[in-house]
């Protein structure tokens, strides 16, 4: 009489057939012959490989490896939309592991995302946003340390060389303004046309300028 192990490893599967772990099948007391109760999604086979980046398949009675990018964050080519994948198999074709920079698009020809075609001014105007507001003191006594223009120098500049709307709403923020913002066009054509700051130089002052009380 032969004698059969009490039990034998088997491969147990989710309900799409993606192998889960490694579980037993009882033998079937009620049988003399060799014959185990093999569980509900399992098959008996031997253990697959294990693969970075892929999950074991059972189809047609052998492992097919399927593409797992679950947890991986990607961006969507149309929008830079970030989402994180759930579902295994390949990447869509419409998303990207490539991170997005502000102002650019997905070039499908170059394979990554290149900038719009104002990306440059919208990168400028982005910064100018984000530099914040200066009070009217900070900036006049930047000015004249960096510059060697007082207040009288800058509105005596502005008379000779401005006009109309520009000249007046310059000339109130010197005299009379709360605070100064490089979003403001007048103040910002001021500085780099009519003082001819450049953006460099411009953006460096206002920095020092925050650290003067």
């Amino acid at each position: 009489m032969t004698d059969y192990p009490s039990a034998i490893p088997v491969c147990q599967l989710d309900e799409n057939n993606f192998f889960v772990g490694m579980t037993s099948a009882d033998l079937d007391p009620l049988e003399k012959q060799q014959h185990y109760l093999i569980p509900r999604l399992c098959v008996q086979a031997d253990e697959p490989e294990q693969r970075t980046g892929f999950v074991p398949l059972w189809n047609k009675g052998k492992w097919n490896y399927v593409e797992d990018h679950r947890g991986e964050v990607v961006y969507l080519k149309k929008t830079g939309e970030k989402q994180t994948i759930t579902a295994l198999g390949k990447l869509p074709n419409d998303v990207t592991i490539c991170v997005p920079l502000p102002f650019t698009e997905w070039s499908e020809e170059a394979g990554t995302w290149v900038d719009v075609a104002n990306a440059a001014e919208l990168r400028l105007q982005d910064k100018r946003e984000k530099a914040g507001a200066l009070a009217r003191s900070q900036l006049l006594t930047s000015i004249e340390l960096q510059f060697g223009k007082s207040k009288t120098d800058l509105l005596e500049i502005a008379e000779r060389e401005l006009t109309g709307d520009h000249l007046i709403k310059v000339r109130n923020a010197i005299s009379e303004a709360q605070s100064f913002t490089l979003k403001n066009d007048d103040i910002w054509d001021f500085f780099t046309q009519t003082l001819y700051i450049s953006a460099d130089k411009l953006f460096a002052l206002w920095e020092e300028a925050k650290l003067n009380p």
